[in-house]
C-alpha cells in the first residue's frame, strides 16, 4: 500500500488583488504583442486605493520600442475596462491613477537572442483519471472559484447545473475572495477531499448564515455532479466558508497585492518547485512556456497509457538549447523510468521556441484568454490542451 499524501491548491477570485493584477499584467502583455510580435517583457503590476481612487503601478523590463508616446493613456484604458468588468463598476479611465515611471527598457541583446530568456526548472503534474488530467485539488479549486464568480457576475443567479433546494440565487456577493482545496492521494489515486476553505467578500445585507448555507449546498451539489461523472468518491470534506465571519470590504481597499505575491497560482507548486509567477512575462521565459511544455508532456504520458501519474520537470539554462528532463511517476509507470525519459527526448520538441510556434504563444489573443480564464490550464480551448508537441501527433 502506498503512503497517503496531501496536495493543496488555492484559486483567487478574479477580484482578489494579486489575481486581478495578474490578469492586468497579461492584458498589458497582449497589448505589447500587438505592437511588436517579438516583444519581450517582464511586468509587475501592483494596485491600491488612494483618496478613494484606484492607483496602479506598472513596472518591469520591456523591449525599448514599447516605451512610446500614448503608452500611459492606452494602459489606463486597458486597466479601467478590466477593473470595471471584474467589479461591475463604471469608472471612467480618468478615475484611475497610473504610475509607469518604473518601466525600464530591456537590452537589445536579450530582446534579439533566440534562446531561453532565463534559466528555470518548471514542472507540471498530471493524473490519468481527472478532468483534463489536472490534479484534483487544482481542478476543484478553480472550478468552484469559477462558479462563485459566475454567480456574482450573473446578478446572484446560481448556474442551472448546481442549483439546490436551498435557493436559486445568492444575492449580495462581491468580487474578492479565494478557494483552497486539500486532496488526499494514495499513490496515483485520489482518496478523498480533505477540506475546502472559501472566503468571499459580500454586501452587508447578505447574512453570513445564509451565505454559508447556500454556498455550501452549491459546493456539495457540484462535488456530487463531478463525482458521478468521473466515478470518484470525494468523501464528505470539511467546508469552511468565511471562517472569521462577515467580510464586507475587500479588493484594493484593504490589500495592495502584487502579481508576484502568489507564484503558486500559476503552476504546480505543491508538487515540488515554486517557479517565479509567469503572468506578465513574454513567452521566451521558461517559467511560463516551460511549464506549459512540461504539462503537455505529462498529459501525453497519460494519453499514451504510460503511467497513471506523472510529475515532469524540465531544466532550462539561459542562452542554451539543451533541456534536462526528469519524469517521476510514483511507481505508477507501465515501463521503466529510463524508457519514459528516452520516449520524451526522442519524440517531444522541448525548446521554448518550438512551443511558442506550435501553440501560437506570441498571439495577443492567447494572453487575453489566459486573463479571461484567470488560469493557465483549466480551459479546454487553450492550444496546449488541444495540440501536442509530440512530433508524430497533429492534435
Amino acid at each position: 500500500m502506498s503512503d497517503l499524501v496531501m496536495h493543496s491548491f488555492e484559486a483567487g477570485r478574479r477580484g482578489k488583488p494579486d489575481e486581478l493584477e495578474s490578469q492586468l499584467a497579461n492584458l498589458i502583455g497582449a497589448y505589447f504583442l500587438e505592437i511588436d510580435n517579438n516583444s519581450r517583457f517582464d511586468l509587475r503590476v501592483c494596485g491600491g486605493i488612494s483618496n478613494s481612487r484606484p492607483v496602479v503601478r506598472v513596472s518591469g523590463e520591456v523591449t525599448e520600442s514599447l516605451i512610446r508616446p500614448g503608452l500611459k493613456e492606452d494602459l489606463t484604458g486597458i486597466i479601467a475596462a478590466h477593473y470595471n468588468k471584474i467589479h461591475l463598476t463604471r469608472h471612467d479611465p480618468e478615475f484611475f491613477v497610473l504610475e509607469t515611471s518604473l518601466v525600464k527598457p530591456q537590452s537589445f541583446k536579450l530582446h534579439s537572442n533566440g534562446h531561453a530568456g532565463d534559466s528555470g526548472n518548471p514542472i507540471a503534474a498530471a493524473y490519468s483519471d481527472s478532468p483534463l488530467n489536472l490534479p484534483w485539488e487544482r481542478y476543484l479549486a478553480v472550478s468552484i472559484r469559477n462558479i462563485i464568480d459566475d454567480i456574482f457576475q450573473g446578478g446572484g443567479n446560481i448556474p442551472e447545473y448546481v442549483k439546490t433546494t436551498s435557493g436559486r440565487s445568492i444575492e449580495g456577493l462581491l468580487a474578492d475572495g479565494k478557494v483552497g482545496v486539500d486532496v488526499i492521494y494514495e499513490g496515483a489515486k485520489i482518496r478523498g477531499v480533505n477540506g475546502i476553505t472559501i472566503a468571499v467578500q459580500h454586501e452587508e445585507h447578505l447574512k453570513i448564515s445564509d451565505l454559508r448555507k447556500k454556498l455550501e449546498n452549491v459546493v456539495f451539489s457540484y462535488l456530487n455532479l463531478l463525482g458521478d461523472a468521473y466515478k470518484v468518491d470525494f468523501g464528505v470534506p470539511s467546508v469552511v466558508i468565511n471562517g472569521l465571519g462577515d467580510w464586507n470590504v475587500g479588493g484594493w481597499q484593504v490589500d495592495e497585492g502584487s502579481r508576484e505575491a502568489k507564484p503558486y497560482r500559476d503552476g504546480f507548486a505543491s508538487y515540488g518547485v515554486v517557479e517565479d509567477s509567469f503572468t506578465g512575462e513574454d513567452p521566451s521565459k521558461p517559467s511560463g512556456t516551460g511549464t506549459i511544455i512540461a504539462w503537455n508532456i505529462a498529459r501525453q504520458i497519460m494519453k499514451n497509457g504510460l503511467a497513471d501519474f506523472a510529475r515532469v520537470m524540465l531544466g532550462y539554462r539561459i542562452g542554451r538549447e539543451d533541456v534536462i528532463v526528469n519524469v517521476y511517476t510514483g511507481n505508477s509507470a507501465k515501463i521503466s523510468q529510463d524508457s519514459i525519459h528516452e520516449w520524451v527526448n526522442d519524440n517531444f520538441q522541448l525548446r521554448l521556441s518550438d512551443a511558442v510556434r506550435v501553440f501560437g504563444m506570441k498571439s495577443p489573443e492567447i494572453y487575453r484568454s489566459i486573463a479571461e480564464a484567470s488560469d493557465y490550464f483549466h480551459s479546454r480551448s487553450f492550444p496546449w490542451n488541444r495540440y501536442s508537441l509530440e512530433r508524430r501527433l497533429t492534435g
